[in-house]
């Protein structure tokens, strides 16, 4: 649906249309989530089951239900906020909610020492409180007119994206299902450290990209210049998830070493794997907006369920023989064979002209570094960073090589983030 909103937004004709999107998509949003939210409390215990293999934590399932709901109607006002350009209600948002959620976290399991019951019921206070909020922001803003026609377009545009939702919330989720089965919860554990560390690629990067990424993209299809907008933006993100993606699988395990204790230090050897798998999956994000823009979400439904039946081959194969080390090159190894299908199917659909000699130039010298970091003997902290930060440095130079030397884009560059800089 959040993909939905801004397409049909700006395809619009009128100030009181894109209105009626806005808010018919805010009811379906919270009807369907209001709906799901029932049906996993009614299942909790069985759903408890699954996940941790006994129905002790149904409640907490529960609970954290709720936020199928909160983080729908959220993120439905913070994409409303960012179609009206307004960064700094954005950021201020944000903000507020995160400093509401820490001082309920430090309340309740500090302070009332509830434990996880704690970090579940200050969890779901906190989104209550910010979407009850948020909403009626939005509903102020929008008004509450429902339209059934738009209803019917916006459904048919979304529906398959929630079912392929599904597949993607198996391919993110199902390795820990594996790994607890196959191997161990302790392998589950240096997993989730391991996925923390790829986290930082979509925190520092992504996550912030796509904020402003996810709505002007449909307003920049509208321009003359569209396709070298795309193409620019696609090397230039691609240059910041590798060059960031490098310096966290180069440092996580002196990182791993200072901060855990030595039962977590096996843990690095899955980080590079997952970060990759993270900035694939990016990419792949960034391609199907060819699809998005086309209505053909069916085609997006279609290879998340294709890439679910491969991760799991992978599973199968990968975590009996190598365990959590195995889960996460299995997700590398899933999320390349996905971006190559995207990839190829959307320059049928809508071609964005996409450079991918360039990609698969920045990858190879990306998994190159690793290779060569993981030739680094056992030093001295002080030399073991040193050693690293040079080949970090040299591997960011060779990454930034093409966007240097192509002049074209040296010049976008610098009338679009380096003037305007300045100026402010």
């Amino acid at each position: 649906m959040f993909n939905a909103v801004p397409k049909y937004y700006y395809d619009a004709n009128s100030e009181a249309q894109r209105k009626k999107v806005l808010s018919t998509a805010l009811f379906i949003t919270g009807a369907i989530s209001t709906t799901t939210v029932l049906l996993v409390g009614f299942f909790s215990d069985q759903v408890s089951g699954i996940l941790f293999g006994k129905d002790t934590y149904a409640t907490i399932v529960s609970m954290f239900a709720v936020l199928i709901l909160t983080h729908a109607l959220e993120n439905y006002a913070l994409v409303y906020i960012r179609i009206q350009q307004k960064p700094w209600l954005f950021v201020g948002a944000s903000l507020s909610k995160l400093v509401l959620q820490l001082s309920l976290n430090i309340y309740f399991v500090v302070v009332l020492e509830m434990g996880v019951y704690g970090i579940a019921v200050s969890t779901m206070s906190s989104s209550l409180i910010f979407s009850a909020i948020m909403t009626t922001y939005t509903l102020k803003s929008v008004g509450f007119e429902f339209g059934k026609n738009i209803c019917i377009t916006l459904l048919r545009f979304s529906w398959p994206l929630w079912i392929g939702g599904i597949a993607g919330l198996y391919i993110g989720s199902a390795n820990r299902y594996y790994l607890r089965t196959f191997s161990s919860l302790n392998d589950v554990g240096l997993f989730e450290l391991a996925a923390k560390f790829s986290g930082i690629v979509f925190l520092l990067v992504w996550t912030p990209f796509l904020q402003y990424w996810q709505t002007e993209r449909f307003r920049i299809q509208k321009d003359s210049n569209a396709i070298y907008v795309y193409q620019t933006v696609f090397k230039i993100i691609t240059f910041l998830l590798f060059s960031v993606g490098v310096g966290v699988s180069l440092f996580s395990k002196t990182v791993i070493d200072i901060m855990a204790s030595s039962e977590f230090g096996a843990s690095s050897n899955a980080v590079a794997f997952l970060v990759f798998a993270a900035i694939f999956n990016c990419l792949t994000t960034y391609n199907n907006f060819s699809f998005l823009l086309k209505e053909k979400t069916t085609t997006i439904t279609k290879n998340s369920y294709i890439t679910a039946g491969i991760i799991t081959v992978f599973f199968f194969i990968l975590i009996p023989a190598f365990g959590f080390v195995g889960a996460a090159a299995a997700a590398l190894l899933a999320n390349i064979i996905q971006f190559t299908l995207i990839f190829f199917s959307a320059k049928r659909c809508y071609d964005m002209k996409l450079n991918l000699p360039n990609l698969i130039y920045t990858a190879s010298v990306s998994f190159s570094a690793i290779y060569c970091a993981h030739l680094i003997p056992d030093l001295p902290l002080i030399q073991d960073i040193l050693c690293r930060g040079v080949i970090f440095v040299i591997t960011g130079l060779l990454i930034v090589l093409p966007l240097y030397t192509d002049k074209k884009l040296r010049n976008f560059i610098i009338q679009n983030f380096i003037k305007p800089r300045k100026k402010i």
